[in-house]
């Protein structure tokens, strides 16, 4: 496919094998990670990225708790001058059993799921989750979709439009006799 199939932010870890106190993942990466990273979020250049994640076991799964940090640099959407943005996020997710492993567990493992939380567990299969996806997925989400320069203002000319006047039936309405 494409060379993200090969991307590796080695942020692996065994469910089973998690300590009492929790695991620390540290995700660091080089050059050429970064510009892997600038590539899949359509973004001019990714000048740093990092994520601090302690997993700990949390009913029956695992809770991913800490920071994902970086910095990217894009287009103005008004100038097309360089905007950079600082990237400092908190990373709090759930990882619960699949449906299969959560039958197994028995009545000593339940699970309380509130569904007026804003974010639902998410599910993992087999002995191992890998946090990379995660951390991206918090990582993309706080980039800014319309980066704007400082003072960057739009022309007075495209600015406060009425788009009824724009549209189709305007034209139509012109040719409507009183």
């Amino acid at each position: 496919m494409t060379e993200h199939e090969h991307f590796d932010l080695d942020a692996r870890i065994k469910v089973d094998k998690i300590p009492a106190g929790g695991r620390a993942v540290a995700v660091e990466t080089d050059d050429a990670q970064r510009a892997q990273l600038a590539e899949r979020f359509q973004v001019s250049a990714v000048n740093a990225f990092a994520a601090h994640v302690t997993a700990t076991r949390f009913r029956g799964g695992i809770r991913a708790q800490g920071r994902v940090t970086g910095e990217v640099v894009q287009p103005c959407v008004v100038t097309q001058d360089p905007v950079v943005q600082k990237i400092d996020e908190p990373v709090d997710r759930v990882f619960l059993p699949g449906h299969h492993q959560a039958d197994d567990a028995g009545a000593g493992a339940e699970v309380f799921v509130n569904l007026e939380d804003e974010d639902f567990p998410d599910y993992f299969e087999g002995d191992e989750i890998d946090l990379a996806d995660l951390v991206m997925e918090v990582f993309a989400l706080a980039i800014d979709l319309y980066p704007r320069a400082p003072g960057a203002e739009l022309p007075d000319g495209g600015a406060g439009d009425d788009p009824a006047e724009a549209s189709p039936f305007a034209a139509l309405k012109g040719l409507k006799k009183d």
